[in-house]
């Protein structure tokens, strides 16, 4: 059997979504009208899709060509299902042969890959503890993101939420001063939530960060009407204006706390009423199962931006779930190392800052750089050492 590359352009998007939909690995990151888009406008999209003889997909990666000679895949990729064990083996080893091309051709620096933690074959229930990126030439690494059952008992859902969160969201609701809207995808609507979005970033330092308006414009005409996306905004009564909104991306019976942004003037835990007011909206559409993603966990952080997002993002009756992801072993030339008198060569993957350490019962070399290793055996040890 032959493999053969194709970029997600060349393929139809009724054909790439069918296969994404139609594999446990599957999310809505690696749906056509998703991966077209990337919040960073300077990042160049080259995801692709591996077919064989027979023009079937077997494999589709979301991936990027990013400044300082970086290849992303935020999202990783998704394979498919019930592969026989041999066309599997070739599968990884032609998707390895065609990165390394890739990496060679245009110099590239790093990999960084990372998989979405709500698909059918990583959900909570499914209790996978494999990371699927050792086996296509990555070495496994782990970080965590905040998740909510929304399975759980109608009574749990305020009750399990923190003790704060649970007063903001009562007094809010109690004040009677907002009411939430979902957006229709309008081409109004879209320019208030860009008007909130820009007025966020500035207001937190990250102004350079702001996300050009062609993304949101996107999001409004092609994944709000198809229903991949659900934007809520929160209305002040009083003024008829819109204060503060969420975006929600929408992938069966799980939901990820995509985008969210305030003005600049507003009562103390409106996001917090908001984004639990949503999340309530989303389970009942769910009918009552699945999970609610509310994003990345930083519990370890004792200050700080990233501080104040994780403590957020816990807040509403949350429990931790794995996100896979790993850094691909880019190869580089041999070379000679001399140090301490020993001359070594070596065939090494790992990068330019280098730790050495000595097994004198084995007599090699092992070189550690962060989470990368090889060794290497001596070619000339001084005696002295």
């Amino acid at each position: 059997m032959s493999f053969k590359v194709k970029h997600f352009l060349d393929i139809p998007k009724e054909q790439w979504d069918k296969f994404v939909y139609s594999n446990s690995m599957g999310w809505a990151y690696y749906l056509y009208d998703v991966i077209s888009i990337h919040r960073n406008s300077s990042y160049k999209n080259i995801s692709f899709a591996i077919l064989n003889d027979k023009d079937e997909i077997l494999f589709v990666i979301q991936l990027h060509l990013a400044s300082r000679k970086r290849l992303i895949s935020q999202w990783g990729f998704c394979l498919k299902d019930d592969l026989p064990p041999k066309q599997l083996k070739k599968l990884q080893k032609f998707f390895e042969d065609y990165i390394d091309f890739y990496i060679k051709e245009h110099k590239i620096k790093s990999f960084e890959i990372a998989f979405p933690p709500l698909t059918k074959s990583n959900e909570p229930l499914a209790h996978n503890l494999i990371n699927p990126a050792m086996f296509f030439g990555f070495k496994p690494e782990i970080r965590y993101t905040y998740v909510v059952d929304l399975s759980k008992p109608d009574d749990r859902m305020l009750a399990d939420c923190e003790e704060t969160t649970r007063q903001a969201i009562r007094k809010t609701e109690a004040s009677g001063k907002y009411s939430i809207v979902e957006s229709n995808g309008s081409e109004d609507d879209c320019k208030k939530y860009i008007k909130l979005h820009k007025e966020t970033y500035t207001r937190t330092g990250a102004a350079d960060s702001i996300i050009a308006d062609s993304y949101h414009e996107h999001i409004f005409k092609k994944l709000i009407p198809s229903g991949r996306t659900k934007v809520f905004f929160l209305k002040d009564n009083a003024t008829e204006e819109y204060i503060a909104t969420v975006m929600i991306l929408l992938y069966k019976n799980t939901a990820y706390y995509w985008w969210g942004c305030s003005k600049n003037e507003k009562d103390i835990g409106i996001n917090k009423y908001l984004l639990f007011k949503s999340i309530c909206t989303i389970r009942e559409s769910f009918g009552k199962t699945g999970y609610f993603e509310t994003g990345g966990a930083y519990p370890f952080l004792r200050s700080g931006k990233y501080k104040g997002l994780n403590d957020f993002k816990k807040c509403f009756g949350t429990f931790l779930h794995p996100i896979y992801k790993g850094t691909y072993l880019i190869e580089v030339k041999r070379k000679q190392i001399n140090i301490l008198g020993i001359k070594i060569k070596h065939k090494s993957y790992v990068k330019p800052k280098e730790e050495f350490i000595y097994n004198s019962k084995a007599k090699y070399w092992t070189i550690v750089e962060g989470r990368s290793e090889s060794n290497i055996h001596i070619c000339k040890k001084d005696k002295t050492v």
